[in-house]
């Protein structure tokens, strides 16, 4: 079939412009005039029975999806014999762009991304639907920061029929698990694994097996060998590291046995204030990746990130403040040693404390000290005044043989209040605003001041939810008695 012009009408949709093509389909951004919003619609090339069956699949999986992590389905168009699906538009980059210009990405940023990637799989595993493609080409990172799972097309629910034949391998080498290497049959930990291979790319830049085909590709992922992340990037946390290393497990009992299990140990690893700011966090790095710059003499605005304090940074007794971060980059004809480079702070004080990458701070002895030497890609730069009243979070892209120069303005913060929470029974598990923060007892949460939901829930009781109104410089005691849960009626 051939591909549409510009202004070509398909039923109500107007084509604005062709911006994509892949094996099985045009893929097009358009006009929905009736609702005055833009749309992408995907034109079948080549209209085999199997290829048909693959779209068919793609629609009505899809429709029936309403989640904020899965790019939605609005319409299913079969016309002058061509058949076409049209969707949400995202405007914005997907994971593989980001991660060939970007990468490696800060911790924090690769792993909010996984984080919405495991969210949109727990939808679709809930409702017995098995993606089989996961891959960064198949990520959207919005401009407003959402991250957008697509192309169901080779996706199996539980009760469809095969759309390949027995022992066939589906999906992209280079992502899959070992038992869709060896084309056993897959599960919701097959899906994981390829999660876990995108995280792995996103925090080294290198993807886990590598290979001169795909024959050597499929091998060492079924030997399952690959290089430990950190001898890669040593910033890696030793958490995030730890779910790295599980989620690429050879056998899938030994593996997350499903998305939430993976989500709760994100969620451990990212400070409350970040996830309670993902979008913004990960649209100012969108914001920032320019796919046509070269790796020369340039500036760049250093990312602020701010927000409520919680337990998961007990260390910090203040809100974030305002920071001026000024950064220029040079570049020096010649690469340093194992292509490495540095940043040079300025601080308002010594005796700041300086965290790189997540990793232990340090005091700063004199108001101007050098950091590194450091690996080409993204770090995250965490500085906190003596005090803690003054806390800036920033990253930023180093370069070989590059000094950072970052200069930190002094600011005062707003006092924060303290909730302490116990239930009878204890163990339950506890969520501020929708994000967990731990099990019961809970001390020393740190929280700005405004309105919060507090919700508990434990296995066999009823959940429960209560909102508080917390005011500056209080301290918050919290006990509440769990009731058992209703039994279920039939």
């Amino acid at each position: 079939m051939s591909a549409h012009k510009t202004d070509d009408l398909i039923g109500s949709y107007k084509i604005i412009s062709k911006f994509g093509e892949g094996g099985m389909a045009y893929i097009y951004k358009a006009a929905q005039s009736s609702l005055k919003r833009d749309v992408v619609i995907k034109q079948l090339k080549d209209p085999n029975r199997e290829i048909i069956n693959r779209f068919k699949n793609e629609a009505f999986l899809s429709a029936s999806f309403h989640h904020e992590n899965l790019v939605t389905i609005y319409d299913f168009i079969f016309l002058n014999k061509n058949y076409y699906l049209v969707m949400e538009y995202v405007d914005g980059e997907d994971l593989r762009t980001i991660i060939d210009h970007a990468s490696p990405l800060p911790a924090h940023t690769a792993s909010l991304i996984a984080l919405g990637i495991a969210r949109g799989l727990e939808y679709t595993h809930s409702q017995g639907i098995i993606h089989r493609d996961i891959k960064p080409s198949n990520i959207l990172i919005s401009r407003q920061g959402d991250v957008k799972l697509i192309d169901f097309g080779i996706a199996k629910d539980d009760v469809s029929a095969k759309l390949t034949l027995t022992g066939m391998i589906v999906g992209t080498p280079a992502y899959m698990a070992p038992e869709q290497a060896n084309g056993d049959p897959l599960s919701v930990q097959s899906d994981l694994f390829s999660l876990g291979i995108l995280l792995y790319e996103m925090l080294t830049g290198v993807k886990p097996f590598l290979g001169e085909n795909n024959t050597e590709i499929l091998a060492r992922i079924v030997r399952n060998k690959y290089v430990s992340p950190e001898r890669i990037n040593p910033g890696i946390p030793v958490a995030l590291r730890r779910i790295v290393k599980k989620i690429l497990r050879k056998d899938p009992l030994r593996r997350y046995q499903n998305s939430t299990e993976l989500i709760y140990d994100l969620e451990k690893v990212i400070p409350w204030q970040l996830r309670s700011r993902k979008k913004q966090i990960i649209a100012r790095m969108l914001s920032h990746l320019n796919k046509d710059r070269p790796i020369s003499a340039t500036t760049i605005d250093m990312n602020v990130y701010t927000g409520p304090q919680t337990w998961a940074w007990k260390l910090f007794r203040y809100s974030l403040s305002a920071v001026i971060l000024f950064c220029l980059i040079f570049l020096g004809s010649q690469f340093s040693d194992n292509h490495l480079g540095h940043i040079k702070l300025t601080l308002p004080e010594k005796d700041y404390l300086v965290q790189i990458d997540n990793r232990v701070g340090q005091r700063a002895a004199e108001q101007e000290m050098v950091i590194g030497p450091l690996l080409k890609g993204t770090h995250s730069l965490l500085v906190q005044d003596e005090a803690g009243e003054n806390i800036s979070y920033a990253s930023l892209f180093i370069t070989p043989s590059d000094t950072v120069r970052m200069k930190i303005a002094a600011h005062t913060s707003t006092l924060p209040s303290t909730i302490n929470i116990k239930s009878d029974p204890p163990g339950a598990l506890v969520k501020m605003n929708g994000d967990t923060v731990g099990f019961t007892p809970v001390n020393q949460f740190f929280a700005l001041p405004g309105k919060v939901t507090i919700e508990l829930s434990k296995e066999g009781k009823k959940t429960f939810t209560d909102t508080l109104h917390i005011r500056a410089g209080k301290q918050y005691d919290m006990n509440f008695k769990l009731s058992k849960a209703d039994a279920d009626r039939f």
